[in-house]
């Protein structure tokens, strides 16, 4: 064998073993860290001790592997009292180094889902709703310095949600002007100032499917 087809297998052994390095640390990467895991909720146990006078029950972790939520990593998945429609999650920001919670993230989520579940069977039909995805910052109520005590609403609150609804069925002429229609009501009803409304389609063509709707509106 001569030098040069030497050196282009040694040259193929280290890159091949680069690449199970790296893909071996990605791998590392998504999965759950136990120790990091049982210190979150450690810490997230004080934390809800010191801030809460009610009990609440922590049930699990979850690991943002894929950067969905850039403010934390771990965080603690917590149940509320008197509360089944949703779970809070207590975490330590990444930011301030602190821990705090996203009570009013999901308070303000459970309540827009009910105020556009009437819109949207309204002008799309009762069965045609697959799903409806709604999400706030996750520490938009240190943003607003807002508490839960307070029972705050959203209603003309500059929280700029992300709302993505799915239909069970392919585009229609209409949808655009409905989708507008949606957003207006959100801005003048709901008084939301800001926000970004997707409408996306449960389309059977493998090929050619319809296009998501995206309006951005402030």
């Amino acid at each position: 064998m001569n030098t040069k087809k030497k050196a282009l297998i040694a040259g193929l052994i280290i890159v091949v073993v680069l690449l199970g390095i790296v893909f071996y640390l990605s791998y590392l990467g998504l999965r759950e860290n136990p120790e990091e895991a049982s210190k979150v909720k450690e810490e997230a146990e004080v934390y809800l001790n010191e801030t809460y006078d009610q009990p609440m029950e922590i049930v699990d972790t979850l690991l943002d592997n894929t950067g969905v939520y850039d403010i934390f990593r771990y965080a603690a998945i917590v149940n509320v009292p008197d509360h089944d429609n949703y779970r809070v999650l207590v975490y330590k920001h990444n930011q301030t180094g602190e821990y705090t919670d996203s009570y009013i993230a999901e308070m303000f989520e459970y309540e827009l889902e009910g105020l556009l579940l009437p819109e949207l069977e309204s002008h799309f039909g009762e069965d045609v709703i697959d799903d409806l995805w709604i999400t706030y910052p996750k520490d938009i109520g240190d943003q607003l310095n807002l508490k839960p005590d307070d029972q705050p609403s959203l209603i003309g609150k500059d929280a700029h949600p992300v709302v993505r609804i799915t239909l069970n069925r392919g585009h229609e002429n209409s949808d655009e002007e409905d989708l507008d229609s949606i957003i207006k009501t959100m801005q003048e009803d709901f008084e939301i100032p800001s926000g970004n409304v997707t409408l996306t389609f449960q389309d059977s063509s493998f090929i050619f499917k319809d296009k998501n709707l995206r309006e951005s509106f402030d």
